[in-house]
């Protein structure tokens, strides 16, 4: 059995405290795709329309969901047993695994990425997810018998490896109890005698997000909007760039094990409240209050490619706390 660590540094990007710090100058103050559920009126920005991203659940018939469902027990047993919540089932999550996982197991490829060289959040992402996103992945081939055991067995057998993981070696097994996720869809399939299998989590917090209707022009500007619920702060948006993937080999694929969302991005940060600063001398870059409407705009700088808006917030005032990421909303510049 092959599988690929989610490497517990990338996969979860952390804002610092020291990175949010105010200077008190005086006493202050307080798809894209298949989700689309509403088009608004561009305000003469150069991405003209706009689409409402929504979550609505993918018409969607998923792969042995029986057997999934005795793994997503297990998943949560193992969660309170360690002190994390339970989680809902994502059939957006299921969706995307299971499709991967067709594909992986089609082309023999055993990794997180996949032949056209796409890591787990870009397929997120262009299957209209928005959130926050983590993948365990799991591989078996066999050369000499079919696979004969129930679905929910080897569902089940996966999982237990990623649990027995030792540190420092135990990425797998810091994803499952991992406390900010909030909901789990599970990948499965089998060809002929290769067997794949994902746990796609996730950490849905933002009501809806607000992106382009399509690419966009490299160089010109982008503006997304998103809504937070009531009692959350914005601490942060960082603006990180990708190329367009290229394709990869399957043995290139298997030499990689961890992945995470670009790194060195561009961080924007709200105005700060009055009387307030940054001690990096930011002004801030748009506004926000807790909850409510937030609106960042960016330039497509690095030229075509993939740009992440990575929401940074917290429950309560965002200032000063240590922020974890809420969603990494895609836009594509052409």
């Amino acid at each position: 059995m092959g599988n690929g660590a989610t490497g517990p540094a990338r996969a979860r990007k952390i804002l610092r405290v020291k990175d949010l710090r105010l200077v008190r100058v005086r006493r202050a103050g307080a798809a894209f795709l298949a989700a689309a559920s509403a088009l608004l009126a561009g305000a003469g920005m150069p991405e003209g329309r706009k689409v409402l991203v929504s979550r609505i659940p993918p018409d969607y018939a998923e792969n042995v969901p029986a057997a999934k469902a005795e793994l997503v027990k297990v998943i949560n047993e193992e969660r309170k047993a360690h002190g994390a919540p339970p989680l809902a089932y994502d059939l957006l999550g299921a969706k995307v695994g299971d499709l991967f996982c067709e594909d992986a197991a089609r082309n023999r490829t055993s990794g997180h990425w996949d032949l056209s060289g796409r890591a787990p959040y870009l397929r997120w992402a262009l299957a209209g997810g928005y959130d926050h996103h983590g993948q365990n992945f799991a591989a078996e081939s066999r050369g000499g018998y079919d696979f004969t055991e129930p679905p929910a067995v080897l569902l089940k057998k996966m999982h237990a490896a990623f649990m027995a993981e030792e540190p420092p070696n135990d990425g797998h097994r810091k994803t499952v109890l991992d406390p900010i996720w909030t909901h789990v869809g599970i990948g499965y399939a089998v060809v002929g005698r290769e067997m794949r299998m994902t746990e796609e989590y996730s950490r849905r917090v933002l009501e809806w997000v607000e992106l382009p209707s399509g690419p966009l022009p490299a160089g010109k500007k982008a503006t997304i909007a998103f809504r937070l619920p009531k009692g959350w702060s914005v601490g942060g948006v960082e603006i990180a760039w990708e190329a367009v993937p290229r394709p990869l080999s399957r043995e290139e694929i298997a030499a990689r094990s961890s992945y995470g969302l670009p790194a060195g991005g561009t961080m924007l940060r709200p105005y700060p409240p009055p009387g307030s600063t940054w001690t990096t001398g930011e002004k801030g870059s748009f506004r926000a209050s807790m909850g409510g409407r937030v609106e960042v705009a960016f330039p497509l700088e690095r030229g075509p490619g993939h740009y992440y808006a990575i929401v940074y917030g917290a429950e309560g005032e965002a200032f000063g706390k240590r922020l974890l990421p809420l969603a990494a909303p895609l836009v594509v510049a052409e």
